[in-house]
């Protein structure tokens, strides 16, 4: 909604906005100042986190009470949990940036104007990306370094990121960890 201009004294927009400002406050005070925009999906990022790893935590502290594990086991499911927690928020990060890039990319060619508050949003979301990638490759007609970003971010998540959340599953044993 601060991306957007949302009303302010919209009942639900208060709502919204009472329940999840300090969570946002909390991560805005501990970012950089230039990523202060993104406060509101660092704090969904780590409701995801949380989501996922709280729960198998859980289940990981209730085996170790019982004694169906020991304290190395764990601690190498704690691990493992982290492990696959971090992954998905990481995979979940690249995914929103590579549908920003498609966004950005389906704009470029309809030409859209800046007046525009979804462009302005992706514009602003978009260019530190795009602006690297296209130092490096040719001027045309088209814009492909959305495109260079997205195979770029699908190859880092596959490559990187998807096998660490492996791992993390292999350690994590007997305690699955349910992700969406």
């Amino acid at each position: 909604m601060t991306w957007v201009n949302a009303d302010p004294h919209s009942k639900i927009v208060i709502f919204i906005s009472r329940i999840t400002r300090p969570l946002w406050i909390w991560c805005e005070n501990r970012i950089p100042v230039m990523w202060s925009h993104f406060s509101a999906y660092i704090s969904i990022l780590i409701v995801i986190f949380v989501q996922v790893v709280l729960p198998a935590e859980i289940r990981s502290f209730n085996l170790l009470i019982f004694g169906e594990t020991d304290l190395f086991g764990f601690l190498y499911q704690s691990w493992g949990h982290i492990l696959q927690g971090a992954s998905i928020v990481a995979q979940s990060m690249l995914y929103f940036l590579i549908l920003i890039l498609i966004l950005w990319f389906v704009l470029g060619l309809l030409n859209s104007s800046l007046n525009n508050p979804i462009v302005r949003v992706t514009h602003f979301l978009a260019d530190p990306i795009i602006t690297p990638i296209q130092r490096y490759l040719p001027r045309t007609k088209i814009d492909f370094s959305p495109i260079v970003g997205i195979f770029l971010f699908y190859l880092i998540s596959s490559v990187i990121f998807s096998p660490i959340g492996f791992y993390g599953s292999t350690l994590s044993q007997p305690v699955p960890i349910c992700s969406y």
